[in-house]
């Protein structure tokens, strides 16, 4: 956990640090843009100074003191120097910038013509470590009236690969593009020695801000302690602690004031309830005995009081159900006279619908005997329908033979004739018409014939349904002589039912007389009965009541006990 100290501490260090590090990297970005711009500023002095000594120079070549190489040759020796061995010239430290920077040109083909190393050497390919084309670059960028040229180079040194800007334009008179290079780092690291120089201030200022930081946070925070390690000992209990001593007026010296008035006012707090406790743990103590001793004789006097008023109450009940039963009783012999006489009203009835029934019976029977009669002389009169149609379908057959005789015969007629010529003519006119005849009698015949099957078999159809209307019959007719039987025997029970039932009807009405006696005197005893029950239920209610309002002061009184008894080992845990 941060104590409050360290808060501070980092606080004012932020506060610190923050507006250092800005104003610190500002300085550095804002020198280090400014060199950079005094540096691009030296590069273009050098190439107008460059074109300024061209311009010296042409004027000898136009007065023809010197040709056009010499003047050129003039210049490259006034600026870097006599060629070497190697093909090469020295850089005069006159004319450098920065420290590698120095004066170079190229033609308009892209060819150096004045440089210290690649002098004549075809610049075109030539590409930078970023992907520009340097030689087509710088001949584009002098063409186009001047103007900085900035790429990606090698350290001469080291090989390192760094900015590097060069500032071309072409020369009037000759043709040529003057240049002259350097590298950034070159002009801004007097910037980087800002940038160190603010670091370090920095860290300087860092150090001594967080020791005295830390000596005024201390001061401020040593009296905020002393009361924390005051309340840790207050929230453990111990109200002995010291007061706070403060001299000072501001805001920590009043903490400590309303501190130690704070713990006066707990001391004297603890002080008057642990008095109080104990005055109530001992009020609560005889409360609780005084209630449980009346609770108990509250308690015998309802039972005794349930216990009477149960008894009572069963009492009440068994009168109650005994009414019941003789009310029921006499409900029930009353419907039994009721039902006597209903019976022997319906006995009456019943005898004489009985004696309507025996003879609707016997007519019934000497009827189906009649029906039984009438089915036999029907089934006699179809059996000889039977046998007569059997008899015509004899007759015809005789018939049909006969019309198939004279039908040959007619044929064999027609035969003859008209072998005969014109004689049998006549006779073979008579023989077609009796041949007519013939057919029509063998059709007609053929169709009685159809008719007299069908007719004969309606008649067997009609002699099974008789026969099973016989067998009906049959059995209809015994069927109602064991019926008047059982009505005979009915009539003979209901006499004896109905004589009964008058002897019943005379028992039930003494029984009911007495029965009406005893329910009345019951009653009276059951509404005496239910008197005292209800008096014995509200004196128990009442002491149950009371029995309650006992129990409650008594959980009352234990739970104010119990209270002031965490109360009282709550007050112990405090010293004061």
């Amino acid at each position: 956990m941060r104590t409050l100290r360290a808060k501070l501490v980092s606080l004012c260090l932020v506060i610190l640090i923050v507006p250092t590090i800005v104003i610190g990297f500002s300085s550095y970005t804002v020198s280090k843009n400014e060199m950079n711009e005094s540096g691009k500023a030296a590069l273009e002095n050098s190439v107008r100074m460059v074109i300024g000594m061209i311009n010296l120079l042409n004027e000898q070549v136009e007065n023809g003191s010197l040709t056009l190489e010499q003047a050129q040759e003039k210049l490259r020796v006034q600026l870097l120097g006599e060629k070497n061995a190697d093909n090469k010239r020295p850089v005069k430290s006159e004319y450098t910038v920065g420290e590698t920077g120095y004066p170079w040109a190229v033609g308009k083909d892209a060819h150096s013509v004045m440089n210290p190393s690649n002098e004549g050497q075809d610049l075109t390919d030539v590409v930078t470590e970023d992907g520009v084309y340097l030689g087509k670059e710088i001949v584009n960028v002098g063409t186009a009236g001047g103007g900085f040229v900035t790429y990606k180079w090698a350290l001469p040194d080291t090989g390192e690969v760094e900015t590097k800007v060069s500032y071309v334009e072409m020369d009037p008179h000759w043709g040529w593009i003057i240049g002259s290079g350097a590298y950034l780092s070159e002009f801004n690291s007097g910037a980087t020695q800002v940038l160190y120089l603010v670091l370090i201030v920095t860290a300087v200022a860092v150090v001594l801000g967080s020791i005295i930081v830390s000596i005024i946070s201390g001061r401020l925070t040593k009296p905020i302690l002393m009361v924390a390690k005051r309340l840790k000992s207050v929230a453990d209990g111990d109200l002995t602690v010291e007061e706070v001593k403060m001299k000072s007026k501001d805001e920590i010296g009043e903490l400590s004031q309303d501190f130690n008035h704070m713990i006066k006012n707990m001391r004297t707090l603890i002080s008057q309830v642990d008095i109080s406790t104990k005055q109530v743990a001992s009020s609560s103590k005889e409360l609780t005995l005084g209630a449980e001793h009346t609770s108990q004789a509250t308690e015998n006097i309802t039972i005794s009081i349930q216990e009477s008023a149960a008894g009572a109450q069963e009492q009440q009940m068994m009168l109650q159900r005994t009414t019941n039963s003789l009310e029921e009783i006499s409900i029930g012999i009353q419907r039994i006279a009721e039902s006597s006489s209903t019976i022997a009203d319906s006995s009456v009835n019943a005898m004489e619908l009985a004696n309507i029934g025996g003879t609707a019976v016997e007519h019934t029977a000497k009827q189906m005997n009649l029906i039984n009669k009438s089915v036999n002389e029907t089934d006699v009169v179809m059996r000889m329908l039977d046998e007569r149609s059997q008899q015509i379908g004899t007759m015809l057959h005789a018939i049909t033979d006969i019309a198939k005789q004279t039908n040959l015969l007619a044929l064999n007629a027609s035969i003859e004739a008209a072998r005969a010529g014109e004689e049998g003519r006549g006779f073979s006119v008579v023989a077609a018409e009796v041949r007519k005849l013939a057919e029509q009698s063998n059709q007609s015949s053929g169709q009685i014939s159809t008719l007299i099957q069908d007719m004969r078999t309606d008649i067997e159809q009609s002699l099974k349904t008789l026969n099973r209307v016989k067998q009906d019959v049959d059995s209809g007719l015994q069927i109602a002589n064991e019926t008047e039987q059982q009505f005979n025997k009915i009539v003979g029970s209901t006499n004896f039912i109905a004589q009964q039932t008058e002897e019943l009807a005379s028992v039930t009405q003494q029984i009911t007389a007495s029965v009406q006696e005893i329910t009345a005197g019951q009653e009276q005893v059951s509404n005496l009965a239910l008197q005292a029950a209800d008096n014995s239920q509200n004196i128990a209610a009442s002491s149950e009541e009371q029995l309650a309002s006992m129990e409650q002061i008594t959980s009352l009184a234990t739970t104010l006990s119990d209270m002031s008894q965490k109360l009282e080992r709550l007050t112990i845990q405090f010293k004061y």
